[in-house]
């Protein structure tokens, strides 16, 4: 096969057949079930759907769907990449590389500000100016290791459906307070909560202010396991009679979580020590496995800028050239100028850049993963050390951290 021999287009409704048999290889799926995705799913349509074609044959896919995420406290519009599959016969051959190239292109043409993704591999997507923007704890702990007593723990109930309006409000009401996390449209509300096999609620008076979202699995020990699919908490009282309740639940001993990198959780137990932890010496054993999450690069470089909120009360204005081999409208330099926590950008009418580096380590400061002065400390950015201080000044975000229920 010669890959300039394969066109990547936008899929059509014949196509239907074609693309539910490839993501049921691709991903391990029934055909069936990955039809009735392709087919029902509220955040995405076929119009959000390419193909690779060759020869007459459809031979590989990939979806990008509009998604609004939070950073900074405010929403920004981000092309979601998700469903990149290739037959088998035609892999290693750059057919998922050339819908990749096609796929950044058309994100800038949509207008996203930024792209995101949860690869299959780290190293291939960095290939395409991704680079990881968030990392997550995974928590194997036993009930008995946490260490919360609330006196509001009779307040925890398992949910009702005439509680799932009073979630909805409760989560977005938060939305502004957790980097990463996705707006939820109704009709995803209702998917998630039935695709959830239990759910817990902190019922206070009437007001439901936290809730956790599990089911329960049997480990290769023989062991039920619980597993936090999703939790939150919008305040204290609710976070700790949630987990009161976790520790006194009789159905598994030990608790499975995929926590964002600043949970509590931490700080909730009689010993930092996982289930069965491996010890590395002394007094070491682990706690928790930290795992690489999503990833995402910049899109359209003035609107990543733009979009997101800044520390107020600072000031100020550097020329920053970026190199993005993918989207050379990106790679001319700026001005970025910020006034009380909001930024604007001109194009730089002449002037030394301040700042120079590559739009994959810009994306990640960007998204507060990496601070500036260790990116140029790894000799990925090149600045002053005041500019780089001035950066981790306006740049101070909590992790980000999507939640598993918008996993894409």
């Amino acid at each position: 096969m010669k890959l300039e021999d394969v066109t990547i287009r936008p899929m059509t409704e014949a196509d239907l057949e074609a693309v539910a048999q490839l993501r049921s290889i691709g991903f391990g799926r029934t055909k069936e079930k990955t039809m009735a995705a392709l087919q029902n799913d509220p955040r995405y349509n076929l119009s959000h759907i390419i193909v690779a074609e060759h020869a007459g044959q459809v031979i590989g896919t990939t979806t990008i769907f509009p998604v609004k995420m939070w950073l900074s406290g405010v929403p920004v519009n981000v092309g979601a990449v998700a469903g990149v599959a290739v037959l088998p016969e035609f892999r290693r051959q750059g057919v998922a590389a050339k819908m990749m190239e096609v796929t950044v292109r058309r994100s800038f043409d949509e207008g996203y500000a930024l792209s995101a993704l949860f690869p299959f591999s780290h190293h291939y997507y960095s290939k395409f100016g991704y680079r990881t923007v968030s990392d997550l704890h995974a928590y194997r702990i036993n009930r008995h290791n946490l260490n919360l007593v609330s006196d509001a723990v009779n307040k925890v109930r398992p949910f009702n459906p005439d509680d799932l309006r009073m979630i909805r409000v409760m989560y977005k009401g938060q939305l502004t307070w957790h980097n990463g996390w996705l707006t939820r449209s109704d009709e995803w509300w209702d998917r998630l909560v039935k695709s959830w096999s239990k759910i817990m609620v902190f019922d206070n008076d009437g007001m439901i202010e936290g809730y956790y979202a599990y089911n329960i699995h049997i480990d290769q020990d023989d062991e039920p396991v619980l597993n936090i699919k999703e939790f939150f908490a919008a305040s204290g009282t609710a976070y700790q009679a949630l987990f009161h309740f976790l520790a006194e639940q009789t159905e598994a001993e030990i608790i499975e979580y995929l926590a964002p990198a600043d949970t509590l959780l931490r700080y909730s137990l009689r010993q930092p020590i996982a289930h069965q932890a491996q010890n590395h010496g002394w007094i070491f054993n682990d706690l928790c496995y930290v795992t690489p999450g999503p990833m995402a690069r910049i899109i359209n470089l003035p609107k990543a800028l733009t979009s997101r909120f800044y520390t107020r009360g600072i000031s100020g204005e550097r020329i920053l050239k970026v190199t993005d081999p993918l989207i050379p409208e990106n790679e001319t330099p700026l001005v970025f100028r910020l006034v009380d926590g909001r930024a604007e950008t001109r194009p730089a009418d002449g002037g030394k850049p301040q700042i120079e580096t590559d739009v994959a380590t810009l994306s990640q400061i960007l998204c507060g993963y990496m601070k500036a002065i260790e990116a140029y400390r790894l000799d990925l950015f090149r600045a002053s050390e005041d500019t780089c201080s001035w950066l981790d000044k306006i740049i101070v975000d909590t992790p980000l951290y999507i939640q598993a229920g918008d996993w894409f």
